[in-house]
């Protein structure tokens, strides 16, 4: 394969290149976003999946172990961990002695004309994702924190933030790639990653969520809870909900080979207003929703 490095950041780094030739809108983004940009570079170790290797991401490879290691503390024992001590010496002090140790091995090991061999690769790829969760994670923490913030100041129950702000935010990025997908002609595919993601989320997230509660704060012990307590109602009635319109999914999308009608779609949007409205209504007491 034939290989050409990169001379400059310019034509090789995403979202780091001056937009050359775009309109101010794009140019004041770009500036607005550029640090951002970079403590992204340093923290996720580029790979080989794109079919681009030069010097800048052989740079940012070598450079990345320090603050990588830095937002694994910070993920896993939050500013907290910057005062933990292993003996004597502070532990995100040794995690930098550490990360220093192995820039100088990726210094040595990766190679900077061409790309790193398969099984670098594979190594660069997984560290990269496991980076991409943390950072996931963190920015999941600072949306909840500024919603409690938001709700704080405004005297806005949280719990309705939750399920307006953040439910609607949190949807975002699925809506705009699934419709993506099902508008290049994969509608069957759309509709599959509608239903996947949140499945993942529901899976994934709670089991591992629990899983790891029911580990480290109560020792292996049963998590026991009441569900006919009146903070679960909310629950109920979201599952009863969501039970509905999975069940008119499952019956139309086959009947319609996965191209339903507008129509279908619009009694979609008009449930959840519905939803919305009852949720926020059992939230304020206007109405006592007992399940």
């Amino acid at each position: 394969m034939h290989f050409e490095e990169k001379s400059s950041a310019s034509k090789g780094l995403p979202a780091l290149s001056w937009p050359k030739g775009e309109h101010i809108g794009v140019k004041i983004q770009w500036f607005v976003e550029w640090p951002f940009s970079l403590l992204r570079w340093f923290t996720v170790p580029p790979c080989y999946h794109d079919g681009k290797w030069d010097s800048w991401r052989h740079w940012f490879v070598i450079s990345s172990p320090m603050p990588m290691a830095m937002l694994l503390l910070l993920t896993a024992r939050g500013t907290d961990g910057f005062t933990i001590l292993v003996g004597k010496l502070p532990l995100y002090q040794l995690l930098l002695i550490i990360g220093l140790a192995l820039s100088v091995l990726a210094y040595f090991v990766v190679p900077r004309r061409h790309p790193p061999h398969w099984s670098l690769q594979i190594v660069l790829g997984t560290l990269a994702f496991v980076m991409s969760i943390c950072w996931l994670n963190l920015e999941a923490n600072e949306v909840i924190a500024n919603l409690e913030a938001f709700g704080l100041m405004f005297d806005i129950d949280t719990a309705i933030l939750g399920l307006t702000v953040l439910a609607i935010g949190n949807s975002v990025g699925d809506w705009v790639a699934d419709t993506a997908v099902a508008r290049a002609g994969h509608p069957s595919m759309g509709v599959a990653s509608c239903f996947g993601s949140p499945l993942l989320n529901d899976v994934l997230g709670l089991g591992i969520a629990l899983t790891t509660k029911i580990i480290i704060d109560l020792d292996g012990k049963p998590y026991t809870f009441d569900i006919n307590a009146p903070a679960y109602n909310k629950v109920k009635l979201s599952w009863i909900f969501l039970g509905i319109s999975l069940m008119s999914s499952v019956v139309v999308f086959p009947l319609f080979k996965f191209s339903p009608p507008k129509a279908f779609g619009v009694v979609l949007i008009y449930f959840y207003i519905v939803f919305m409205v009852f949720s926020i209504l059992d939230e304020v007491n206007v109405m006592n929703i007992k399940l």
